[in-house]
């Protein structure tokens, strides 16, 4: 079995990422790297809904299941083998530079602008502005994006007015 530990930590968002192999094409789209969860139990739901999805639609019979923590192997009596493996991926959204939790004030400012601040990772705006030596301003922002628009009620006062949504 391996072992994992982690800790709770403002700005650090808990992610679990599922990959899988050894589907035979008789469903498709299965076989790769699918889209991080928060839940493990997600992870479990997902390969029992595979799983089933499979014996339906191949009329095979399980024969075997094995595993341990981290991953799992699926056996059926028409040769399949499927193996699922999963993984604690944590991302670290706290502001590079100060070291803040950024976690709910996600915007996108254009290429250029993010070019000429030099920094690198997460930033939250307050270090950019600093980091570009001015307050930033609506332009600034790619339009067109859920994260710098209306629909991002969880930014707070300052952010909005500096995009222009207040």
């Amino acid at each position: 079995m391996t072992d994992f530990e982690y800790r709770l930590e403002e700005g650090v968002l808990i992610f679990w990422t599922l990959s899988l192999s050894g589907y035979d094409g008789e469903v498709d789209g299965l076989d790769g790297d699918f889209d991080p969860v928060d839940a493990l139990s997600e992870i479990e739901a997902t390969i029992e809904n595979f799983e089933e999805e499979y014996r339906e639609v191949s009329g095979a019979t399980l024969v075997r299941v094995h595993g341990a923590h981290g991953w799992r192997v699926y056996q059926w009596d028409n040769g399949a083998v499927h193996r699922y493996e999963w993984k604690y991926t944590p991302q670290d959204r706290r502001c590079h530079r100060c070291k803040r939790a950024a976690v709910t004030a996600v915007y996108m400012v254009t290429d250029e602008l993010w070019a000429s601040s030099e920094l690198d990772g997460w930033a939250c705006f307050r270090c950019l502005e600093e980091a570009i030596g001015r307050r930033l301003v609506p332009a600034d922002f790619k339009p067109g994006l859920p994260c710098n628009s209306e629909l991002a009620r969880h930014h707070g006062l300052a952010l909005r007015a500096r995009m222009g949504l207040t």
